[in-house]
């Protein structure tokens, strides 16, 4: 496929999958400060070796110009997305690609989408897929992002504009400045939840495991008809999430009860910058983007039945707080739909301001687009 330079292959051995997860290490070389993949995680998914492989069929595909890989995508259908949101919908994942190869990555995108659309596809998203892939920034370019997000080139949304692709939906990431005077305001909601009846508590004082499988049933209820989510099952959580119970993901996260029902669930992180980003010799990251002093409050969830009690901002305000105890100085809230009202205004409450911008998109397989 594609011209005599181009060809667009579907890899599968250990070789050319390695090559494929390694492609980024290719684009954000030349970056002062980035997030590098998992390589043998992206492997392992690959390979079908996943938790999550038993209810995803995926295909990668990359481009090849004079012999060396410029461009990569994994086709994803979801069975389980697909049965929560009676959608026909498959998912490209894992996009990167180089600079000015616009032929090769409308060739490699089009191969994708024609696997998707053989298989009874009627839609296709990039950007958003549940533990899979997150959207791709509009601004801060060259910055570092928050934790799990995107610091892609500008030009992936020039590449999925021409691929016939539109934006379906907006995200956005706060940070919040953890002074004095915001602490203040943090124990007060927390003295007032209190007051009222809401007790929050860190994942370790409530128990580690008992708190994963809490965070599990609380989020895929409350994300029920959250845009995007599909369940997830305690059996895949738990091995994701128990090496961390001797973190501070133990002390940052939370749970929220009234009586003895759980009602709401926070996963945070500490700032994991030190740790994984790969950081230019000479380079110095922004205190509010890392360097050990920006942790994430990643996930939130409160129950139908507790909305409206202030459930959402007394969590948020006991992990800030469990934040600025162990030393950071930022806490950021991410990542927020657009249209998430009730989410933003949690965020602004908590003194938190927008950062950063993402999107998503979609192309519809029913009509015809120009490639």
């Amino acid at each position: 496929m594609g011209g005599d330079q181009i060809r667009v292959e579907q890899p599968s051995t250990l070789e050319h999958l390695t090559e494929f997860a390694r492609l980024p290490y290719h684009v954000y070389r030349n970056r002062e400060a980035w997030w590098p993949p998992d390589i043998q995680n992206e492997i392992d998914l690959l390979s079908g070796k996943s938790l999550l492989s038993t209810y995803l069929e995926m295909a990668p595909f990359c481009a090849r110009r004079d012999g060396r890989v410029v461009a990569r995508v994994t086709a994803v259908i979801n069975r389980r997305y697909i049965e929560h949101w009676h959608e026909p919908l498959g998912q490209l994942i894992h996009f990167e690609a180089l600079e000015d190869e616009d032929d090769a990555v409308s060739a490699m995108i089009e191969a994708a989408v024609q696997w998707l659309k053989a298989r009874a596809m009627l839609a296709v998203r990039s950007g958003f897929a549940a533990f899979l892939d997150y959207p791709y920034a509009i601004d801060n370019y060259g910055s570092l992002p928050s934790f799990l997000l995107r610091d892609n080139p500008p030009s992936y949304h020039r590449y999925f504009k021409q691929a016939g692709f539109i934006t379906e939906k907006g995200q956005v990431d706060y940070t919040a400045p953890l002074t004095p005077e915001i602490q203040a305001r943090y124990r007060s909601v927390s003295g007032a939840a209190s007051a009222s009846g809401v007790r929050v508590r860190s994942w370790r004082d409530y128990g580690f495991l008992a708190a994963i499988d809490s965070w599990t049933d609380v989020t895929t209820a409350a994300f029920d008809k959250h845009w995007g989510w599909n369940p997830v099952t305690r059996g895949e959580v738990r091995p994701m999430l128990m090496s961390l119970w001797e973190t501070p993901v133990a002390d940052l996260s939370m749970l929220a009860t009234i009586g003895n029902e759980v009602v709401g669930a926070v996963f945070s992180v500490p700032d994991l910058s030190p740790m994984l980003v790969k950081v230019r010799a000479g380079a110095k990251l922004p205190p509010e983007r890392g360097g050990g002093t920006r942790g994430a409050l990643i996930n939130i969830g409160v129950l139908e039945s507790a909305r409206g009690r202030g459930v959402a901002l007394a969590m948020t305000a006991r992990s800030f707080l469990a934040m600025a105890e162990l030393k950071m100085r930022f806490a950021g809230y991410t990542l927020v739909l657009d249209d998430n009202w009730a989410s933003r205004r949690t965020a602004l409450s908590a003194g938190a301001n927008v950062t950063g911008n993402f999107v998503t998109y979609r192309r519809e397989l029913s009509t015809v687009h120009p490639h």
